[in-house]
């Protein structure tokens, strides 16, 4: 089976038994997944909107803002507790990617010009050496 390769996010084993998820309402507890999910899928670094924050209904937002897992920034925007200690930064994840599409276009000119003993003036590997 191929690896899966879609964006994934970070949540441990121990995160819905954490003292300050297990006490959210179902409301407010599936709007943090998505806080998470969405902050990472537009590699916010944890921070998002007021619409955002609401997406449940004010009152689940209002729950994660009083449990400690959302802050008010001075912007008007909000940010996730500690998401950096847990998810991946954008830069990590444009880095990664970059490493990743580098690597690829390495295999490519190796499998169809280094093993096949071809010259592509338009490949940059072969141009570099």
């Amino acid at each position: 089976m191929a690896k899966d390769t879609r964006p994934y996010f970070t949540l441990t084993n121990e995160y819905p038994r954490h003292r300050k998820i297990r006490a959210l309402s179902d409301r407010a507890f599936r709007l943090h997944v998505e806080l998470i999910a969405d902050c990472n899928d537009a590699r916010s670094d944890g921070k998002f909107t007021k619409l955002e924050l609401n997406n449940r209904g004010p009152k689940a937002g209002k729950e994660l803002i009083e449990a400690g897992l959302v802050t008010a920034l001075e912007d008007g925007t909000y940010e996730l507790h500690d998401y950096l200690a847990h998810q991946h930064s954008r830069v990590q994840i444009e880095t990664y990617q970059a490493n990743k599409a580098e690597a690829g276009a390495f295999g490519a000119h190796v499998r169809h010009h280094k093993k096949k003993g071809v010259t592509d003036p338009g490949c940059h590997h072969c141009q570099t050496g």
